[in-house]
């Protein structure tokens, strides 16, 4: 395992995003919810909306991408929203943007509840990932490895824990 990113320099990258969310709602009225998508967010997501100097209101969601003859892009929902979003700003949190498959689906489910605004914060892009069709902001971008750490796992379902991005 090679360590690309140890906790210092997530610490410093997530509050600089932090901050900027904080900066561009601040006096703004309009209600904030951050979804965290499971499993893999939730390190991220817990030091980001702890960062925050407005007001949010928390949620999750777990998606999963189809596999077998669905095709790409579909996603089930595994947990969904217990938040009304209607009218808010809502922040998607991930650890990785990828393919962009499973955000687009999820984007697109949320649309059609009307939100003020969704936008997507993560910790990491792939160089190769498209850009996505909302606001979107990330921490890093990094190359196409396998990572472990600060939410990842491995293909056991270890590593979550570790304090750091390790590419394997």
């Amino acid at each position: 395992m090679q360590i690309l990113f140890d906790r210092k320099e997530i610490e410093f990258q997530t509050k600089i995003l932090a901050k900027n969310i904080s900066d561009e709602h601040r006096g703004d009225k309009t209600p904030i919810v951050m979804v965290g998508l499971l499993n893999g967010a939730f390190m991220f997501y817990a030091d980001l909306v702890r960062n925050l100097s407005v007001d949010v209101e928390c949620d999750f969601m777990r998606v999963k991408s189809y596999v077998g003859k669905k095709k790409q892009g579909d996603i089930q929902i595994m947990k969904d929203l217990e938040t009304a979003i209607k009218g808010k700003h809502v922040y998607l949190v991930d650890d990785i943007l990828d393919s962009g498959n499973t955000m687009n689906a999820v984007i697109e489910y949320l649309e059609v509840k009307h939100p003020a605004s969704i936008n997507i914060v993560t910790l990491l892009t792939r160089e190769t990932s498209p850009k996505p069709s909302v606001p979107f902001s990330t921490a890093f971008t990094i190359k196409d490895e396998w990572l472990v750490g600060y939410g990842m796992d491995d293909d056991k379902g270890y590593a979550r824990n570790y304090d750091g991005v390790f590419a394997l």
